[in-house]
């Protein structure tokens, strides 16, 4: 009970931090505008691209374009709302070539929860806020008979997404414990983890499929949650309440991700400088 309630204590004091860094930002009312409409337009630009391929291919794996586009709805929303939690994730490499780490180990606030807030940026809340867009029309769109175990799987889905693509980037930083610079292999599992999310995951190659269900866990909180939600036949052979399994995958890859973190900073050796 103690831990939980120092556990609440840490995420209030870094909420408090995440919130004065959104106010500073939000004092260049123009830029934030202007970043939001160029993400907001730049991905409708990957949409276009999808509708335009299935002027030419009226089905995907079994899947019509309005439930692949449930799907680009889904992805686009964790991931955006993923990017802009952890945007601060993205600053651990400087952080790490200027010495700055050596002062987060001096306060009495986990690493972890420091590293994240270092930069909360408004400049992604386009993308989530395109995909909430096209994830509404979607769920519009689509007959779909919607019941409470459904509109909770939604939300589960998209709270699990978000767990998950923060892990990966948070894997990126542990990598910055003894490379000092991220390595961009690991975008290929959050940014080609994202793009693959767009997609029914039966349509890739066995061993892509294995490696997004077993090693890194994007279907799970992704294709099978829809699958159940649209009430779709999965050829892949899963039962029908593999959906409902996305909070524990991604909870059971986010404790692995915390104990490679937990084990970088055990390991960790100041610059000196």
């Amino acid at each position: 009970m103690a831990n939980f309630r120092e556990l609440l204590s840490e995420l209030a004091i870094a909420g408090r931090i995440a919130r004065s860094r959104l106010q500073g930002q939000m004092q260049y009312r123009a830029s934030f505008v202007l970043q939001i409409a160029g993400n907001f337009i730049i991905n409708f630009a990957e949409l276009l691209a999808l509708i335009i391929m299935f002027q030419h291919f009226h089905h995907l794996g079994g899947w019509n374009i309005r439930e692949v586009i449930f799907l680009y709805g889904l992805s686009a929303t964790m991931f955006g709302l993923a990017q802009m939690i952890g945007s601060g994730l993205d600053q651990f490499p400087a952080q790490m070539r200027l010495g700055e780490f050596d002062r987060v180990l001096t306060r009495p606030l986990s690493t972890f929860i420091q590293a994240s807030v270092t930069d909360i940026s408004l400049r992604y809340f386009g993308q989530m806020l395109q995909g909430l867009v096209i994830l509404g029309y979607a769920v519009f769109a689509l007959d779909v008979h919607w019941t409470a175990a459904k509109l909770l799987l939604l939300f589960l889905s998209i709270f699990s997404g978000v767990v998950l693509f923060l892990s990966l980037f948070a894997i990126e930083a542990v990598l910055c414990f003894w490379t000092v610079e991220s390595t961009e292999a690991i975008n290929a599992f959050t940014y080609g983890g994202s793009d693959l999310a767009q997609y029914p995951l039966s349509i890739f190659d066995r061993w892509l499929r294995r490696l997004f269900l077993w090693l890194i866990p994007i279907g799970f909180v992704s294709y099978f949650p829809a699958v159940t939600i649209l009430d779709k036949h999965d050829p892949l052979g899963f039962p029908a309440w593999t959906g409902f399994a996305a909070p524990l995958a991604a909870g059971l890859f986010a404790l692995a991700t915390g104990w490679l973190w937990g084990f970088g900073v055990r390991h960790y050796r100041s610059t000196g400088s």
